[in-house]
């Protein structure tokens, strides 16, 4: 009997794969060959391993100007989203009190990426590109993020007895996986199918 361990909740979840210092597999839209995306500093980026052709995503900031106005002293914080505004230190801002003008220093965040967020249809989320190890079985998609996802899929598909560790939380990474895709009608032939995937170069 074959036996497997399950693995914590978002091991493979596109954003925490990425935060971890790995690569998520992806289709270059330029040469359909193979391209990969990784995070470096406050930046998303991707590159093709064929043609060369990359993007990025650059991390967004919000930009608040809060203080106490001038002239009535209740304390404000209003989001200034005006481009022309958010290139300097600090910036004139109406008080939403009583209208005076405030000259006030302006302070900038991060904007969560939403960490929970993961692919979406074979696709992912912040480049909307293909992954790159992608297929089909009885119509229905069939993905993995990376080498090392395929290589938990095929194990864990394949398994007879696929159980928990005892330090996993609730949740493993088998929850967040389609019932197409755990279900034992579909068992040889989605092994069969990821099998094939791990052929592709990359």
């Amino acid at each position: 009997m074959k036996r497997f361990v399950d693995e914590g909740a978002y091991k493979y979840n596109f954003y925490w794969v990425l935060r971890r210092g790995e690569r998520v597999d992806v289709t270059c839209q330029s040469c359909g060959g193979h391209a990969y995306i990784e995070e470096c500093q406050d930046e998303i980026t991707w590159k093709c391993s064929a043609c060369y052709a990359h993007g990025v995503e650059k991390q967004v900031y919000q930009y608040h100007a809060k203080g106490n106005c001038v002239l009535c002293e209740r304390w404000f914080n209003v989001e200034v989203t005006d481009e022309k505004k958010v290139s300097h230190k600090s910036t004139h801002i109406h008080c939403p009190h009583c209208g005076a003008v405030n000259q006030v220093e302006l302070h900038s965040k991060p904007v969560c990426r939403r960490y929970i967020m993961d692919t979406r249809d074979g696709r992912d989320p912040v480049f909307g590109m293909e992954l790159y190890f992608l297929d089909h079985v009885r119509g229905k998609l069939v993905w993995a993020v990376n080498r090392a996802h395929l290589n938990y899929l095929i194990s864990y598909v394949s398994a007879d007895l696929r159980v928990r560790r005892g330090n996993v939380p609730l949740k493993t990474a088998s929850h967040y996986l389609p019932v197409y895709m755990k279900e034992a009608k579909n068992r040889d032939q989605m092994v069969r199918t990821l099998t094939k995937l791990q052929h592709k170069t990359g």
